[in-house]
């Protein structure tokens, strides 16, 4: 099955009916997140590219947190769209930067510049081509910088997992919501038993349903275990500073490197 076929899922709509119901809590929720995976690192002052950014949840968190630049990219135009309207309702007398950018795009990733911080939580993994999108957006980190990136583990359900995403996006409206209702107490019951916790309470400030929308429709789909990941980050000359595992099998594994600093 290759990931280079037309099938692609509407990440720009989901965003947008998240945001509609985008609460204070949740942007404070974003925040903490965003602490807890840069380890206290102090974005006072600092640059921060979000590639994928969504719904600009995380873009908004970042210039919440000090930021002085924050530029956020997607592929889609809802989601460019619907982080701009998220960011002047939130942040109405901040300038934060929002463009339609591919990571495969590397002319203009370059013309971006380079950043203290590059974050891309969820997204390198839908790109089609995985390994592209990490050396590309990596590029982006100046020295000294710091790589934040969640990529999906490998799990010998993995591959039945790319059908499904696949099969749910050749599937007209209907047969997607009834998608949605059938695998939602599956993966309820799975969230359950791996994490023994509240299934419905989510971290990063999301909502439990449009998760699970992302979660079945997030085509293309690629997955490496923390050693394979390891790996190519050590391939493009970054040093891994942390790694935090998924809470379950199926989940992102969370990386934290840094590019060396100039001699």
């Amino acid at each position: 099955m290759k990931q280079s076929d037309a099938v692609r899922f509407s990440f720009g709509e989901n965003w947008a009916s998240f945001s509609r119901s985008l609460t204070g809590q949740q942007l404070t929720e974003a925040r903490e997140s965003l602490r807890r995976l840069l380890g206290g690192e102090d974005l006072q002052g600092k640059s921060f590219l979000d590639i994928g950014c969504g719904s600009g949840l995380f873009a908004i968190a970042a210039a919440q947190l000090g930021a002085a630049r924050v530029v956020g990219i997607d592929i889609d135009p809802v989601s460019v769209r619907t982080s701009q309207e998220n960011a002047r309702r939130w942040l109405p007398d901040v300038p934060l930067e929002f463009q339609q950018v591919s990571v495969l795009d590397e002319a203009a990733m370059e013309a971006l510049g380079t950043f203290d911080v590059v974050y891309s939580w969820g997204v390198l993994h839908h790109t089609g081509n995985m390994r592209k999108a990490l050396r590309v957006a990596a590029a982006r980190v100046r020295p000294g910088g710091l790589f934040a990136i969640a990529i999906y583990n490998r799990h010998w359900s993995s591959p039945v997992w790319k059908i499904i995403k696949r099969m749910y996006n050749l599937l007209p409206g209907w047969g997607q919501r009834g998608m949605v209702w059938g695998f939602t107490p599956v993966i309820v019951l799975a969230k359950a038993v791996a994490t023994r916790q509240n299934p419905f309470k989510m971290r990063r400030g999301m909502d439990f349903f449009h998760n699970v929308v992302d979660w079945l429709g997030g085509y293309p789909y690629e997955y490496a275990s923390i050693e394979e990941m390891q790996a190519m980050l050590e391939a493009l000359g970054l040093q891994i500073e942390r790694v935090l595992p998924s809470h379950v099998p199926t989940g992102c594994n969370e990386f934290v490197a840094r590019v060396p600093p100039l001699p």
